[in-house]
């Protein structure tokens, strides 16, 4: 199996045998309703177990899902690699944005729980397009109200024929033309010349504002590494690997701190995709750290902790949503798990936001074990994602990596 196809898979697989245990911070309630096998544990029969109090938060959240579905984090993996598919293996932000919000923004197919990065990026993005439209109506070359009315209402629908194919001047006389054809019968070159002026200033001023991030700025949680397994497998030998891995953060976590975290998860699993070694993971992580204090002390502090049980490390250093929290527990599952199963299932029974871990543990495990090995991810566990097919498609479009 392709390097691109055992990352994801690992990665996706995780999710989906994490998803029936998913925000449940009581591990002993974890370890009696799951035993020695939680994974792909059914949300309908975990859903009554799901208690809250001042001491033990838990927040069940998978109404209507089935075991093999995934989590939103699964789902926000899908939607880059289906952005990816549309590129033929290129990053770019547009057609990332652009499927995003078809996914998760009104009128998409995601019915389930939108986390904090989600719901601020589609607010966000919906935010700029309106600040843009606001902009470009604020140009004063003659029209009037009215007939900024028609042309603002039209051209947007206009800009859904703009060919990234084609140059700029290509484009702009597709727009020229179909003004001239809203035009009335009693022609007026003036009003014409005004009309094609108006509009053309419109579609630089949104073209241009699609280059702003919509990412939430204030956030440093999972989300933002949920993507990064088919950016690291196709771009971990190109000279853009790091900004590649910067962009595809940003776009839902424009966050710098969540950026530092993110290329540190990246290089782990580069790393483990380059050398399916265990210290070279490590090395990986102490080199893009060095210089960053905070993560330098997780890292250590994880080691310290190697012989400690996996669950009070967990408890140790937080079970919920942010990445420093999820970090050093990574480090420590990698180098103490004895399979892909093992890690899985040690990440499952520490609780709280293990969907959210799971994506990178997952695609460094079985960068490390393999798909189909005797330690490496289970095929009957591949077998149970209710979405096998579409990815198995999805990643056939992709090239090799």
């Amino acid at each position: 199996m392709r390097v691109l196809d055992t990352v994801c898979y690992g990665a996706l697989v995780a999710d989906a045998a994490a998803m029936g245990f998913h925000w449940m911070y009581d591990q002993e309630k974890i370890r009696r309703l799951g035993g020695d096998a939680p994974e792909f544990y059914d949300p309908t029969a975990s859903s009554s177990a799901y208690t809250r109090s001042a001491e033990l938060e838990s927040t069940f959240v998978h109404h209507g899902k089935k075991p093999g579905d995934l989590t939103q984090y699964g789902e926000q993996l899908m939607v880059i690699i289906k952005a990816l598919a549309k590129t033929g293996g290129r990053l770019d932000q547009a057609e990332y944005e652009k499927e995003f919000k078809s996914f998760f923004g009104p009128g998409g197919p995601w019915v389930g729980y939108i986390d904090r990065p989600t719901g601020r990026v589609l607010f966000n993005h919906d935010k700029r397009n309106r600040d843009a439209y606001a902009r470009a109506r604020s140009f004063d070359n003659g029209l009037t109200e009215g007939e900024k009315d028609v042309l603002d209402d039209e051209v947007r629908v206009c800009f859904k024929f703009y060919d990234d194919s084609k140059s700029t001047e290509e484009n702009l006389e597709v727009l020229d033309g179909w003004v001239l054809r809203k035009s009335d019968f009693n022609r007026d070159p003036e009003k014409d010349r005004q009309k094609i002026e108006y509009c053309r200033n419109m579609f630089f001023t949104v073209r241009d504002c699609e280059k702003e991030l919509c990412g939430d700025v204030g956030d440093d949680q999972f989300p933002a590494i949920a993507k990064l397994p088919p950016v690291v497998a196709l771009y971990r030998d190109s000279g853009d690997y790091d900004s590649m891995v910067e962009l595809a953060v940003r776009v839902t976590n424009h966050n710098d701190k969540a950026v530092a975290y993110a290329q540190v998860y990246a290089d782990m699993l580069r790393a483990a995709i380059a050398h399916r070694d265990k210290a070279a993971i490590l090395d990986a992580a102490r080199r893009r750290a060095s210089g960053n204090a905070e993560i330098t002390g997780l890292i250590d502090a994880a080691i310290e902790r190697l012989d400690r049980p996996n669950t009070e490390v967990g408890k140790f250093f937080g079970p919920s949503c942010h990445m420093p929290y999820g970090l050093p527990q990574t480090m420590h599952r990698i180098l103490n798990c004895e399979s892909y199963v093992h890690g899985v299932r040690m990440n499952i029974a520490v609780g709280g936001d293990n969907a959210g871990r799971s994506i990178m543990d997952g695609a460094i495990l079985a960068a490390l074990y393999g798909v189909g090995t005797e330690n490496g991810v289970p095929m009957d566990w591949i077998a149970r994602l209710t979405k096998r097919d579409e990815i198995d498609v999805l990643l056939e479009s992709l090239p090799d990596a």
